[in-house]
């Protein structure tokens, strides 16, 4: 059986989603696909850093991230990965991603055994990266995932409010916004933007378990929609 790498995969995505007519704004999700491209608006890349990358947000201390820590369950806590040459690559691409959003030393890397590739910002303080994750990405996909989840600093209280509200799809609509923020980061520190719907694409090959709950796919969009919206961000960084 031919295989086929996640580069072409992305191509062949985005190329059925051309030729079906969702990536010219035909599908039913076209409004959230509209919202959140309005709300990040238009413009260079430096343009949109100025207007997306907000200082606007809490940053906490070593003190608070120490308790964030220590506040997780204790057999998640055992798991941690404290030493080796997969925590320095991926300490290498966070610290990048962090300087790029002026957060360098404010949130803390927490590289863990886990054979669930789900990033988790725990706490606001506290990158968790399980090492089945950052083992399968390449620097520049790791980067990308790492720059979505910092993105989320900036839209906390629309999120807290649209989850206060079980407002599903104001939820998707900033998801997409954190999407755009991490291509806009990718573009920023020299990587193909494309590179974050890779990561994307490969993280769903990798996540074979059936334990999602109905919540969660209701507050993140669909993978052709992300894909819809990666190709018109793209389309305007240039």
């Amino acid at each position: 059986m031919l295989k086929i790498g996640i580069r072409q995969l992305v191509c062949l995505t985005l190329l059925s989603l051309s030729s079906s007519g969702i990536v010219n704004g035909t599908s039913s999700n076209k409004d959230e696909v509209e919202l959140a491209l309005a709300a990040i608006g238009s413009g260079s890349a430096e343009e949109l850093k100025i207007r997306l990358f907000t200082y606007q947000i809490t940053v906490f201390d070593a003190e608070f991230r120490a308790r964030a820590i220590t506040a997780l369950p204790t057999a998640q806590r055992d798991q941690r990965i404290t030493q080796g040459n997969l925590l320095r690559r991926v300490e290498t691409v966070f610290q990048l991603a962090l300087q790029l959003h002026g957060r360098g030393g404010k949130v803390e890397l927490f590289l863990f055994h886990h054979d669930l590739p789900t990033v988790q910002f725990w706490r606001s303080s506290v990158l968790m990266i399980p090492d089945c994750l950052a083992e399968a990405l390449p620097d520049g996909e790791l980067a990308g995932i790492i720059a979505h989840e910092l993105g989320h600093s900036y839209f906390e209280d629309e999120m807290a409010a649209a989850q206060r509200n079980q407002d599903f799809h104001g939820m998707r609509v900033i998801e997409l916004k954190c999407d755009a923020v991490a291509m806009l980061s990718l573009k920023l520190l020299g990587y193909n933007p494309v590179l974050f719907l890779e990561g994307l694409q490969r993280i769903k090959e990798l996540d074979r378990s059936k334990s999602r709950s109905h919540g969660i796919i209701q507050s993140h969009p669909e993978l052709v929609i992300r894909a819809q919206f990666s190709h018109r961000l793209i389309k305007s960084l240039g």
